[in-house]
């Protein structure tokens, strides 16, 4: 399930005002495992369902009294256990969904847009230039206007796993087609277990990539990079930084301000 709040003084309080199940639902589609919002329209990723996973696509037309179910978006070459919908993002007219495990794990994202309502919309698939088994590229994806971000934490060369990595890409034609524009990886401090690219966010010019793994013994940190060439500006770590702490495992970017969770944290 998802669950929606809402709030009406300011963020002072929230209130939850719905629940929401697939309509098709069943055992083990893992609904709920990712979830965006934009506006009024909510999308959330369900990526045990059918054959390799689906999305569904929410929307209220009362100000959030109530939502209703208006599309369920899987992809169109969908193969068992791609988790499609591991991610989701959406802005606007366009959805982006992540499925980390498609072709022995190099993973894939799909790009859907529409023109109005989604009964009807186009879809487009990016893959990583250098893409490579068990890369895990869609395992966190994010976007922003015309630019995506996608993480693949997992970067795989030889036996070995290397930092990780994201993707940036962006479209000129308003959405007909999308090209990689830089390739982003940590610049300082790294090491191979770093998990670069496990949760990403964007927000105008600034990308923000969590990498779990950081600074060895799992401290984690978040990188915050420029869309336009991949440079990183600034890495930001938990204050004090532990061992197992695993910051970065989540990430969110809005204008001035990064939030980014470390579920391993346990001074409190």
């Amino acid at each position: 399930s998802a669950y929606v709040f809402r709030t009406s003084d300011g963020g002072a309080t929230y209130v939850e005002v719905a629940k929401l199940t697939a309509a098709d639902a069943a055992a083990y589609d893992e609904f709920g495992r990712s979830v965006a919002i934009d506006g009024d329209t909510i999308v959330i990723g369900a990526y045990g369902a059918g054959a390799g996973g689906a999305v569904y696509v929410f929307r209220t037309s009362n100000g959030g009294a109530t939502y209703d179910e208006v599309a369920k978006l899987t992809a169109s070459d969908a193969a068992t256990a791609d988790r499609f919908g591991h991610s989701v993002a959406v802005d606007g007219n366009t959805i982006v969904v992540g499925a980390d495990k498609d072709n022995s794990n190099r993973g894939s994202v799909y790009v859907f847009r529409t023109s109005g309502g989604w009964t009807t919309h186009t879809e487009f698939k990016l893959t990583a230039s250098d893409a490579a088994a068990n890369d895990h590229f869609g395992r966190s994806v994010a976007i922003n206007g015309n630019a995506i971000v996608a993480g693949a934490s997992q970067y795989w060369r030889g036996d070995a796993i290397v930092s990780g990595h994201a993707y940036i890409f962006g479209t000129n034609d308003d959405g007909a087609t999308y090209i990689q524009v830089a390739k982003a990886s940590c610049q300082s401090g790294c090491s191979d277990l770093d998990q670069f690219g496990e949760s990403v966010g964007i927000s105008n010019d600034r990308v923000v990539i969590g990498g779990q793994g950081a600074d060895n013994g799992n401290h984690g940190a978040a990188y915050v990079l420029r869309t336009t060439d991949g440079d990183q500006v600034a890495k930001l770590k938990g204050s004090p930084a532990q061992a197992n702490d695993w910051c970065g495992t989540s990430v969110a970017i809005d204008g001035n301000r990064i939030v980014f969770g470390c579920p391993g944290e346990d001074d409190g």
